[in-house]
């Protein structure tokens, strides 16, 4: 057989596996969706469960065990890992769906009348909400049990997702987007902490990389939802998918129930950092936890506050291409809402997928000799990428620069690099300058900045355009901005190595 024969025949057996898969794949999402009327009995039936946990096991945080030198993490901090991949995975998916599906929610059959100044507002008003409440999220995450916080932001958000898929007017959808604002806000800081409260040593940027690719499938997966809510093989209509997705939340959150703790007492953890503190009982008092000293104790230093900007300047780019990427590429190339989708949720998110993995790997490595290396593996990787997405912007600012779909698309995707790799160092580079007790109040206000910028920028690329302007315009601005973040990265107080 010649080699094209041979090329020839991996072609369609690559063909006939994607098919069936695909077959498969549209299966069970239709199987799922004949149980999305469901969706709020079983809510009611995982809330129930919760509570009675909580009420058996108590509500509030309880002290860490002190450190055991030389030992791993142990297996629920791993399993933590896979759990929370899940839970994250779908958390994205549920707030990607509404970019990869705009043009069928505003013009659609099943559509809402709205201008996309509009539809911005509806992206601006889950972000609002979501950064003024993420640090009440992080602060009730340091105070309370941190499985019961995640298990709760779960099923509302899931509940929410459903209820999405239930608005036929433009207020009730700005309503229920807001609401997922307020059940989001209390999972990612609350999930870090507990990650890194059972990872406190040379694995911590490891597990939480791992954890945050979990972001890059849930964007990527989401991308495919204009095919399930529009290809044959589903055909859902976007109203259904979102009731489909948001019965699969809940009924994940059965599996968090069993197979999630809360690290307390009888963890093995390795050695920890310099900055880690060994707690007692004693030493988690109810006064610790005041916010007046909370927030002093978090400001102590100069770099707390750099991490705000830093944050803030990465959100730009990262909240505008979740909003408003796969509309750039229908605008700059006239390809279909269902062709927008897949490549600019796909491609982007790998890079990021590959990023926080490999960056995590190298920033643990590179810790063991130098301490400071958490903060210039993502600098250095944000003083690259801030160019790369400003020269794929210069078509829309009017440059006489002729720039193909697959290389505008490969340019963007290295902001996926810069962001995955700030996803799996963030945390470990803020418990570091702060006192670990409080890392989810701090990462929550992270959250606040970074989702702040989203929010300001969701709206103005809607804004813009209906002004005629190219999306392209904000997206080179978030492009500079990415490297004030690279710069910062390397200002940051140094850690003796």
């Amino acid at each position: 057989m010649q080699q094209g024969s041979y090329f020839d025949a991996f072609l369609l057996t690559l063909s006939t596996i994607l098919q069936a898969f695909g077959e498969m794949f549209g299966g069970a999402i239709r199987w799922c969706s004949s149980y999305a009327n469901t969706t709020l009995l079983v809510a009611a039936a995982v809330a129930l469960v919760a509570v009675l946990l909580g009420v058996k096991n108590g509500f509030r945080s309880k002290p860490l065990s002190a450190y055991v030198k030389g030992k791993g993490p142990g297996f629920w901090a791993w399993m933590a890992v896979i759990v929370l991949w899940v839970v994250v995975m779908l958390n994205y998916f549920d707030r990607q769906l509404l970019a990869v599906l705009n043009t069928s929610i505003t013009s659609g059959e099943q559509g809402i009348a709205m201008t996309q100044a509009q539809f911005g507002m509806v992206t601006s008003a889950f972000l609002i909400v979501y950064a003024a409440l993420s640090p009440v999220g992080g602060y009730l995450a340091d105070r309370f049990s941190r499985k019961f916080i995640i298990l709760c932001s779960l099923v509302v958000w899931s509940v929410v997702t459903w209820m999405t898929g239930q608005s036929s007017t433009y207020e009730e959808l700005i309503f229920w987007r807001g609401a997922m604002g307020v059940s989001e806000a209390f999972y990612i800081p609350a999930a870090l902490a507990l990650i890194s409260d059972y990872h406190r040593g040379s694995t911590r940027s490891m597990a939480t990389g791992l954890h945050m690719s979990g972001i890059y499938a849930g964007q990527i997966l989401a991308g495919f939802g204009a095919w399930i809510a529009n290809n044959p093989a589903c055909a859902l209509g976007w109203r259904l998918t979102f009731e489909t997705f948001g019965f699969i939340g809940v009924v994940y959150a059965i599996v968090v129930i069993f197979f999630l703790r809360d690290p307390q007492g009888d963890q093995k953890n390795e050695e920890v950092d310099e900055r880690s503190v060994e707690l007692t009982a004693d030493a988690v008092s109810g006064a610790d936890f005041g916010i007046g000293h909370v927030l002093r104790s978090l400001f102590t230093g100069r770099a707390m506050a750099m991490l705000l900007v830093m944050y803030a300047c990465a959100g730009f780019a990262n909240w505008f291409l979740m909003g408003w990427y796969p509309r750039l590429l229908q605008d700059m190339f006239g390809i279909s809402e269902a062709e927008a989708g897949p490549m600019a949720t796909m491609w982007v998110n790998i890079a990021k997928y590959a990023a926080v993995l490999l960056a995590a790997v190298v920033a643990d490595m590179w810790y063991l000799r130098n301490k400071n290396a958490r903060a210039y593996v993502p600098g250095i990787c944000f003083l690259l990428a801030g160019p790369c997405v400003m020269i794929a912007m210069l078509p829309a600012l009017g440059v006489p620069i002729a720039l193909s779909l697959v290389a505008t698309v490969a340019l963007v995707s290295m902001q996926g690099v810069a962001q995955g790799s700030l996803d799996a160092t963030l945390m470990p580079v803020l418990r570091s300058h702060i006192d670990e007790r409080f890392s989810a109040t701090g990462y929550g206000l992270l959250n606040l900045t970074s989702v702040s910028a989203g929010a300001l920028i969701s709206w103005l690329g809607g804004y813009l355009m209906d002004s005629g302007v190219a999306l392209g315009v904000p997206l080179s601005i978030a492009g500079f901005l990415m490297v004030i973040c690279g710069l910062f990265f390397f200002l940051l107080p140094k850690k003796e190595s």
